[in-house]
Order: C-alpha cells, then sequence, then structure tokens
C-alpha cells in the first residue's frame, strides 16, 4: 500500500511541477494562433499584389535574419501546414486525454 501511495505522490508532486508549463503553453499557443492568423491575412489580403509589384520591379529588401522570405509562397504555406499538423495533434491529444473509454 505504501509503495503505491508514493508512486502516486511522486506523479503528483511530477504534475505540480508540470502544470505552470502547460498553462505557460496555453499562453504561446494563443500567440502562436495570432501569428498564423496574421500571415494568413497577409497572404489573402496583400500577398499577391506584393508580388506582382515585385516582379514589376518594386525594390524591397527580402533579406531576412537566416529564415525564408514570407515572400517566397511556399514559406507561408508550409508554416500553416505545420499549424494545421499541430493543431489537429493537440485536438486528438485533448480528446483522447478526455474520453473516460481512454482511461
Amino acid at each position: 500500500m505504501q509503495e503505491k501511495i508514493d508512486e502516486i505522490q511522486n506523479k503528483y508532486r511530477e504534475w505540480c511541477l508540470l502544470l505552470p508549463e502547460l498553462e505557460a503553453d496555453i499562453d504561446r499557443w494563443k500567440r502562436a494562433v495570432k501569428l498564423i492568423r496574421d500571415m494568413e491575412r497577409f497572404y489573402s489580403e496583400d500577398y499577391c499584389r506584393f508580388d506582382e509589384a515585385i516582379e514589376k520591379g518594386a525594390v524591397v529588401n527580402l533579406k531576412t535574419q537566416g529564415e525564408y522570405s514570407i515572400m517566397s509562397e511556399d514559406t507561408l504555406w508550409d508554416a500553416y501546414g505545420d499549424f494545421q499538423r499541430l493543431a489537429w495533434q493537440r485536438l486528438r491529444l485533448a480528446a483522447d486525454a478526455l474520453d473516460p473509454e481512454n482511461v
């Protein structure tokens, strides 16, 4: 009996340490959603117009800090694909965690 109590007490202790990180993850996820929505809005409202202007000779600085340029269409597409993959993974994990049949 003591062994089981100690085991679950240790799991609770680990949970207590993990909880602030999980709560911070929610804030980071909300930030990620805002970032991806802003990029989606840019793509749907401005991207084609900007791309066309660049093709016609508009001078813009597309130098980055090492990441791909957002004026590369694949960059935004890949970012959104990564976001969708993570969102579905989180949704599935949450559904599995709440499903009483998965206990």
